[in-house]
């Protein structure tokens, strides 16, 4: 009998990369593949060699032919998609966000710890040299003490139809939870991950609004906000949908731009350009600290950690901890933007905080 991860992708589209990923990990089988779109699971089914193809997350779901499963569904799908998961015993590996807000991502953990299967929510950035070098110059404290981080990505154009999901606020879309999420989680997890314990943010809905079919579940097209943390530290974003840039263009097609730094007492990081800076007086010193990578082999390791994890019986690098607190800080986010004021956050520090109501 084989030892093998029999592994399942529901959501073709995305999908496609963590199934180029994981077919090129040893001990991993492809073997179903889910999306409403025939031409495009077929592609999968083709390309990738998986065993078979279903129209529904259901119905690969209820196969009883896997171990795991990549949920690359929309936003709004990845609870109901990740609770039918654990029912039928799988371990699973969820694209970003994880939920729509913290409560579905508190009912996640909890239903992880109870089935005892491993949850892994992705972030294939985390798995960049500049971002995990960064983590390491902070942990190992070459910056010295890192007190702030800024980040932001600005996109020239809005390049989705404008009844995407991406636009609804009740289906998990915006520039809070679609793209601002990177640069909040970039900063957070470079930093060693810091107890937050504050919100502030605003929002506008300044394009989108005269597009969308139902104005009344617009989502933002841009946000701004900052993050306190319990050591003192902050962070700050920007992130716009419609920010009348140019730069390189995103997978998407529309053209970006894109600032990641972090600042400490002995040094900063430009987790985009992989450089370090020191400066003393007039002397200025500017390193490279690592070496770039392709985004393809980000998600070979980020695959390779979430078949690590199973086969090892241990939490995986992005696990169900981090992605309570994360949501928690997106929820504070949100809803300082909508009350306009500052919001308090209780990071989640261990399963009691989950359990302990029950």
């Amino acid at each position: 009998m084989s030892n093998n991860i029999r592994l399942g992708i529901a959501g073709a589209r995305f999908g496609e990369r963590h199934a180029a990923a994981f077919s090129k990990i040893d001990g991993v089988e492809l073997a179903g593949v889910a999306d409403l779109d025939e031409t495009r699971r077929t592609s999968l089914l083709n390309t990738y060699g998986f065993e078979q193809d279903f129209e529904t997350y259901q119905s690969l779901i209820e196969s009883g032919n896997l171990d795991a499963i990549v949920v690359c569904l929309p936003t709004l799908l990845h609870e109901r998609a990740i609770s039918a998961a654990f029912d039928a015993g799988l371990h699973v590996l969820c694209e970003k966000p994880p939920a729509v807000n913290e409560s579905e991502m508190s009912r996640i953990v909890s239903s992880a710890g109870f089935c005892g299967k491993t949850f892994m929510w992705a972030r294939q950035q985390r798995f960049s040299p500049e971002i995990r070098n960064a983590r390491d110059l902070v942990t190992n404290g070459t910056l010295g003490d890192v007190y702030r981080g800024e980040a932001s990505w600005h996109w020239g154009w809005w390049p989705f139809a404008n009844d995407n999901w991406r636009s609804n606020r009740e289906e998990g879309g915006g520039a809070l939870l679609d793209i601002g999420i990177h640069m909040i989680d970039s900063l957070w997890y470079a930093m060693g991950c810091p107890d937050p314990v504050e919100a502030m943010a605003s929002s506008h809905s300044l394009f989108l609004n005269d597009r969308v079919p139902d104005p009344d579940v617009v989502a933002e097209d841009s946000v701004f906000g900052m993050v306190r943390f319990k050591n003192g530290a902050s962070l700050n974003f920007s992130s716009m949908f419609f920010g009348h840039v140019s730069g390189p263009k995103s997978h998407w097609g529309a053209p970006t731009e894109q600032f990641i730094r972090l600042f400490g007492t002995q040094g900063s990081v430009d987790l985009v350009k992989g450089e370090r800076t020191q400066t003393a007086d007039a002397d200025t010193l500017v390193e490279s600290y690592a070496s770039p990578t392709s985004e393809d082999e980000w998600f070979l390791l980020q695959a390779q950690e979430f078949a690590d994890s199973i086969n090892e019986s241990r939490e995986p690098e992005n696990n169900g901890k981090q992605g309570l607190t994360l949501m928690k800080m997106l929820d504070a986010l949100a809803l300082s933007a909508k009350e306009k004021r500052a919001v308090p956050i209780k990071a989640t520090r261990s399963l009691d905080d989950l359990f302990g109501g029950l």
